[in-house]
């Protein structure tokens, strides 16, 4: 069984018993550090994201948190030579999947966590081109959908109260990457190969 199916199905086994006990909502917004062969396609560059979750307590000590993801880095951004477009392409993935967290020190609502996850991530290319003429502008966009494929992941946090924490978390899959240098405009249809993407997310964390 894959880790994603155990750890959905920890999920829902674990959490009926605490069924009785209220779920704490929460979202979270979070920096994007590009790591390896990533960080090569991305020319280095940071991107951003955002995460809905839902917490179910198992125990005073452990819970186990379905989560939402989205994120976006862009790939690069340039006006075209000779002409008013504007090209952008970025890459970025929507992710579903579940998160273990223990306290390691201090309790619930304050003190250092650890997290260990896993999901799924459907990874997408967009492509925009904007037309600036004067005060008027015209845009056309592409989108490419990518590889989807399981991801793990792993990290720390610290719970400042019952509402604000902060986490860092690394999370790896697997995307597709032209074989030629970079990610491209997804129009371009060049021959792909699989390589491991890791990205290293830094972020705060809200629940209610």
């Amino acid at each position: 069984m894959s880790p994603t199916r155990i750890l959905l199905c920890l999920a829902l086994g674990l959490g009926l018993p605490a069924a009785a006990e209220r779920p704490h909502f929460g979202f979270g917004v979070h920096i994007d550090a590009p790591v390896g062969a990533l960080k090569t396609d991305l020319d280095g560059k940071l991107g951003g994201g955002a995460n809905f979750q839902v917490t179910f307590d198992l125990t005073p000590r452990l819970s186990v948190r379905p989560r939402f993801d989205l994120d976006y880095m862009r790939v690069s951004h340039h006006k075209r030579a000779g002409t008013n477009f504007e090209e952008e392409v970025g890459f970025g993935s929507v992710g579903f999947g579940a998160d273990l967290v223990g306290i390691l020190t201090g309790e619930r609502n304050r003190g250092l966590y650890w997290t260990a996850g896993a999901g799924a991530l459907r990874w997408f290319q967009t492509y925009n081109a904007t037309d600036r003429n004067g005060s008027t502008s015209t845009s056309t966009t592409d989108t490419k959908r990518n590889r989807f494929s399981a991801y793990g992941a792993y990290g720390l946090g610290w719970q400042f109260n019952r509402l604000v924490g902060v986490e860092v978390r690394n999370v790896i899959s697997r995307y597709d990457s032209p074989q030629t240098a970079g990610l491209q405009a997804p129009f371009n249809d060049v021959p792909t190969e699989g390589r491991t993407a890791s990205v290293v997310q830094t972020g705060v964390t809200f629940r209610w």
